[in-house]
């Protein structure tokens, strides 16, 4: 399944060498493989990167179309889609590679008609389902973390595998099995996405308390071995936080809202800067020396005081579609690939080398619309 594909890309006209690692190389997305509808959720493995959606036809850059039902592959130096397509009955809203796998998470109850309900796993290296990981948990899971012998799940769920633990729960790599001694308190609310980081487990979400104290809510951390919450880090976020990501000594957060923003955190939760738009942030990623912010919204304000429609009241700093990058002091930078869409980015994921930037959504051009790449785009 793993494809490592050493290419100079053609770009237009252009040909172009490969900058290094976290360099932006140009905000117009290379011809790939597109989707039919929206895309939640990307990961890499080597040049291979996985995606996870709504989607049920991707169209191939040659303009052809196949079926892909819900979660599918592509070459990100080629822009190829590739042969993986198993057959799901639902949407797919996580997916994130580790230990060899592929885990998914979702709405589907099937893969390839086998009873696989909400998670799965396929083996990366030849790409078949893993039927003897059973998770089971009761409800949807927005997150999934692999970390050695432990899985972790995110989510709105009540149990998994038969055992209450609600939203955070941990199971066996080795067969879906909860693990029992990790038991964090989330008694409201659901867990968005999942980083370790720091000897931590970082949470982010919905829920409003977190370990029975509202300032650890929706972003807060808990002991990996005994989902305890981490008091040493107090972040003081009251707002949907969709995705957290950790980086050096640092925790960035997209926090969601009538006014979105990309924040950074010091690893005692002190906030060392931010940059808001006019529309919730729905995605964090760094890449190399600059952090990407994606979402829903269409300008960068000066400050995060937003209207009742999210709208920049204390200014205008620069127009962005739906992405924005800014470097590691939160200085907003250049780089404006003007994607359309109501909803916009829900993920950007960079490759483990920094030679590129996969961004899903619901987006279909780039550029105030002169270029057409739909729901699935790479930047070099």
């Amino acid at each position: 399944m793993r494809r490592f594909i050493t290419l100079f890309l053609l770009i237009g006209a252009v040909l172009v060498a490969q900058t290094p690692a976290g360099a932006i190389d140009s905000s117009t997305p290379l011809k790939t493989a597109s989707f039919n509808d929206q895309v939640y959720k990307v990961a890499y493995d080597g040049d291979v990167v996985y995606s996870g959606g709504l989607f049920t036809r991707a169209q191939k850059p040659d303009g052809t179309f196949e079926r892909r039902h819900y979660l599918a592959a592509v070459d990100s130096t080629t822009g190829a889609l590739l042969p993986f397509a198993p057959v799901l009955d639902g949407p797919v809203h996580e997916v994130k590679t580790g230990g060899g796998y592929l885990y998914i998470g979702g709405q589907f109850t099937e893969v390839d008609g086998v009873a696989q309900k909400r998670v799965a796993r396929f083996d990366l290296a030849t790409g078949e389902l893993d039927t003897t990981w059973q998770a089971k948990p009761s409800a949807m899971v927005y997150a999934i973390e692999p970390a050695g012998s432990t899985v972790y799940l995110g989510g709105n769920f009540a149990s998994v595998g038969g055992f209450g633990q609600r939203a955070l729960a941990a199971v066996s790599a080795a067969d879906g099995s909860p693990i029992t001694g990790f038991t964090p308190d989330i008694p409201s609310g659901a867990v968005r996405d999942l980083q370790p980081g720091h000897g931590r487990l970082y949470v982010s979400g919905s829920f409003s308390t977190l370990g029975g104290e509202k300032k650890y809510g929706k972003l807060g951390a808990v002991d990996p071995d005994t989902g305890a919450v981490d008091p040493s880090f107090e972040s003081k976020v009251f707002v949907l936080t969709r995705q957290v990501v950790v980086s050096g000594d640092r925790v960035y957060a997209a926090l969601d809202g009538r006014g979105g923003e990309v924040r950074a955190f010091t690893t005692t939760g002190e906030t060392l800067w931010y940059q808001a738009a006019d529309g919730g942030m729905q995605t964090v990623e760094v890449w190399g020396d600059v952090v990407i912010g994606g979402g829903h919204f269409d300008e960068a304000c000066v400050t995060n005081h937003a209207g009742p429609r999210g709208e920049c009241v204390d200014g205008i700093k620069a127009h962005r579609g739906k992405l924005l990058a800014v470097d590691l002091n939160g200085t907003l930078l250049p780089w404006n690939p003007g994607a359309n869409g109501v909803i916009g980015a829900w993920d950007a994921t960079a490759h483990p080398s920094g030679a590129s930037l996969t961004v899903g959504g619901s987006f279909t051009t780039f550029g105030g619309g002169m270029i057409e790449q739909k729901r699935f785009a790479v930047f070099n």
